[in-house]
């Protein structure tokens, strides 16, 4: 059994994991063991060590269980943490945040996610586009949300992402 201590010790010594081809099982194991830890024993310091945590994309698998414990907290607690973790240089970081934050619509994500539609990776691109489309729906900004999608799509080259982003702003406009 993990303690508090070691579980705070662990995400502070691993900002960021390493990326998914240098992580070991050993490191995945405790990862998940600190995940479970926080599960059960909430504590909301470990919010921005969770968000700054992701060394790459899977984790693999497990990264995209840490929106577990993230979403135990409420959006106070959660957004200025996703605000700062945005700003971190790793696209593992910004992709998992950028996903997480769709579970926050605010306001206030709208500026640093727009950010990332310009993004060279696919995958973070289309992250962005859910959690912008998530303040439309959830009738923030919606038509600002709206201008701003129609005007990417027009920069948009791959296909896939092009005709996500039609669905999308299909979605917003039969919400509004």
């Amino acid at each position: 059994m993990i303690t508090r201590l070691e579980a705070f010790s662990f995400l502070e010594s691993h900002q960021p994991m390493p990326s998914d081809e240098k992580l070991t099982e050993i490191e995945i194991k405790k990862y998940e063991e600190v995940r479970t830890f926080f599960i059960n024993n909430p504590d909301e310091q470990c919010v921005p060590l969770f968000l700054n945590s992701f060394g790459g994309k899977d984790g693999l698998g497990i990264y995209q269980m840490v929106e577990d414990v993230i979403t135990m907290y409420k959006k106070e607690i959660v957004l200025p943490h996703i605000l700062q973790a945005l700003k971190n240089p790793y696209e593992g970081v910004q992709y998992w945040c950028i996903q997480i934050a769709s579970n926050f619509p605010d306001e206030s994500l709208l500026s640093p996610l727009s950010v990332f539609l310009q993004s060279e990776d696919q995958d973070i691109k289309a992250a962005a586009i859910t959690a912008i489309a998530q303040l439309a729906l959830n009738h923030i900004k919606a038509y600002e949300v709206l201008e701003i999608l129609q005007k990417e799509i027009k920069e948009i080259s791959d296909m896939d992402t092009k005709e996500f982003v039609i669905e999308v702003l299909t979605d917003i406009q039969n919400s509004i």
